[in-house]
């Protein structure tokens, strides 16, 4: 491709195979050296340069492209509700057991409360709205990268009698903790959807305006139907890979 005959699609072509024969977190050259490297012009590198950002392919740094740091994590259903494979290892819960076994780095900070449910909670957990639960908030990072944000609501008397009221919910998680109790989950709900992300997930996750991410909300409910935990997880969507697996027998 030359720079006279130079298209954006043909551009954005040639920066993903750049990008791809690079290490992860390896900074890009300047746009006006991409440019020359793949016969382009310096205003289509930038376009293709924002459109591989929007698809997670790079992140900013300052002034450089970057290519991204982490790898894709893969959150498998039904293994991650395991308790052998929530608790490996000492891990406290599935997020921790899933990043570890990509060889990264899983922390996150968890900030307990005890707030109003929101409608929609409410009504999946089958209370009154308003009515006040345990609400855990959660930022999540695998290398030190934002990966999630997660908001848990729990019936009150379900956290207190599992334990999950304050910031450690111990190995394995909340799951767990309510697993040695009544409110032990026995079936699983998650509801995806896409979206952009709020200019409050941009700014947490480090997200372009046009970047994607999933809404995904688990609902989990005991043997005698009771909800039990409802779980709004934001992920964008470049970040992970998502499997569910059916026995059909």
């Amino acid at each position: 491709m030359t720079s006279g005959k130079a298209t954006l699609s043909g551009t954005i072509a040639a920066l993903r195979a750049v990008v791809a024969a690079q290490e992860p977190g390896t900074a890009l050259p300047s746009e006006t050296a991409l440019a020359a490297e793949i016969g382009s012009t310096r205003t289509l590198v930038n376009s293709a340069v924002g459109q591989l950002m929007s698809e997670g392919r790079l992140i900013r740094q300052g002034k450089k492209a970057i290519v991204q740091p982490i790898k894709t994590i893969l959150r498998q259903v039904p293994t991650r509700y395991t308790a052998t494979y929530r608790e490996a290892h000492g891990a406290h819960g599935a997020f921790d057991a899933e990043v570890r076994e990509h060889g990264m780095q899983p922390r996150w900070t968890t900030q307990p409360s005890q707030e109003p449910a929101p409608e929609k909670v409410a009504q999946l957990l089958g209370i009154e709205a308003g009515t006040e639960v345990t609400v855990r908030s959660r930022e999540m990072f695998a290398d030190d990268v934002p990966v999630q944000v997660a908001i848990t609501y729990i019936p009150s008397d379900v956290a207190a009698a599992a334990g999950v009221t304050g910031v450690d919910s111990g190995t394995g998680g909340i799951i767990s903790r309510m697993g040695n109790t009544q409110g032990q989950q026995t079936s699983v709900t998650e509801t995806i959807q896409v979206r952009v992300p709020s200019e409050d997930e941009q700014r947490t996750l480090g997200l372009p305006a046009d970047a994607r991410v999933y809404v995904l909300t688990h609902v989990g409910s005991t043997s005698e139907g009771r909800c039990v935990e409802v779980t709004v997880h934001v992920m964008p969507v470049h970040l992970w890979d998502l499997s569910y697996t059916w026995d059909l027998s």
